[in-house]
């Protein structure tokens, strides 16, 4: 089954998520998960998307594959905060499949406008 993500081992430090089986941020055990540089608002939505779907293992052994932290996390269907409000004021579902029919529809647009 894994290690599951909880609250006591996943741990917000400033613009940094850690795990830290110990739940300290300094130990020497924990491991960076990601990183918030400029829209911290979107870290407790990513925490809690991490906890709700994803496995210790399985989140590492695809970091470690090669892949970022946001793209792991979409592809489970989050989406971070400030697009979700873009898509909402849109009209647009609040999900990754209408985050990219909103993308297409906007670069549609912006063809249509240069012709």
């Amino acid at each position: 089954m894994g290690t599951p993500f909880t609250k006591q081992n996943l741990v917000a430090d400033g613009m940094y998520v850690m795990y830290a089986p110990s739940g300290s941020a300094y130990a020497k055990d924990a491991k960076f998960v990601a990183r918030f540089k400029y829209g911290r608002a979107s870290r407790n939505p990513f925490m809690t998307c991490l906890r709700r779907n994803f496995t210790v293992e399985e989140y590492f052994a695809r970091m470690e594959a090669g892949e970022s932290p946001l793209p792991i996390a979409e592809s489970k269907g989050f989406v971070l905060s400030h697009i979700k409000r873009w898509l909402k004021l849109d009209g647009y579902p609040q999900t990754v499949a209408g985050y990219k029919t909103w993308s297409a529809d906007r670069a549609a647009a912006r063809e249509a406008a240069r012709a």
